[in-house]
């Protein structure tokens, strides 16, 4: 048994066990063979009903291919492209949009805090995401060696613990060098991050959270600014 569920997104029961409940009348098991082909017999027992039995054909575990992640490149939309574009790799509510960190305007912007307010089973969950990135994309190569990122700090955002500055080469992201952090000391003030000059049409920023798994460690971005050279 690999594992078993049943459509119910409030059930607690683990995913890796011998029992389900049934929802709705059903429930699914989830199996795996072992190193050789051959027949494997599935029976379900449940009080009150009668038993069934399936016995499908199997064949050999084949060995296990990890496919390496693609690099992620902002979302055109729909239509043609609007320079800048702007992308991230979570957002936490759907008026938390990447776009917000380029209007200008500090009262929106850019967040991955979001809260899931609890079940019948379920206990309510705000912490804050481990990392998220956020990229803008020019649409042509050009050149710069600053960006000035205003965070927001309030009582579910705080300042990331490090971040990170990327630009495309024309195949993959590639981390900056010499880049020098001066961290704002006010909620949404910029915090200029300079670095050696590189030319490339997208660059992309990875933050980590101060503070993982609470509700304070949420990232917002109210504005978001990359200097031509």
């Amino acid at each position: 048994m690999a594992g078993v569920d049943n459509g119910c997104e409030e059930s607690a029961e683990r995913y890796q066990a011998s029992t389900r409940t049934a929802f709705h009348g059903k429930a699914l098991a989830i199996v795996r063979s072992g190193t050789e082909a051959g027949r494997l017999t599935l029976r379900a027992r449940s009080a009150g009903l009668r038993t069934a039995t399936v016995t499908v054909r199997t064949t050999t575990a084949r060995q296990k291919v990890l496919t390496p992640a693609a690099d992620f490149a902002p979302d055109p939309g729909p239509g043609a492209p609007n320079y800048p574009l702007v992308d991230a790799s979570y957002s936490g509510r759907p008026d938390t949009l990447p776009a917000a960190m380029l209007d200008g305007d500090p009262a929106t912007g850019w967040s991955n805090a979001f809260l899931k307010a609890a079940t019948a089973l379920l206990p309510a969950f705000d912490g804050a995401r481990e990392e998220d990135w956020v990229s803008v994309e020019w649409g042509r190569a050009r050149s710069f060696d600053r960006i000035e990122v205003s965070f927001t700090v309030d009582a579910t955002h705080s300042l990331p613990a490090s971040v990170e500055v990327a630009a495309w080469d024309g195949r993959r992201y590639r981390r900056v060098k010499g880049a020098d952090v001066d961290r704002a000391t006010a909620s949404d003030a910029p915090t200029v991050i300079t670095f050696d000059a590189v030319r490339g049409s997208r660059l992309r920023l990875t933050m980590r959270s101060r503070h993982p798994g609470e509700v304070r460690g949420a990232l917002r971005i109210s504005r978001l600014e990359v200097p031509p050279r």
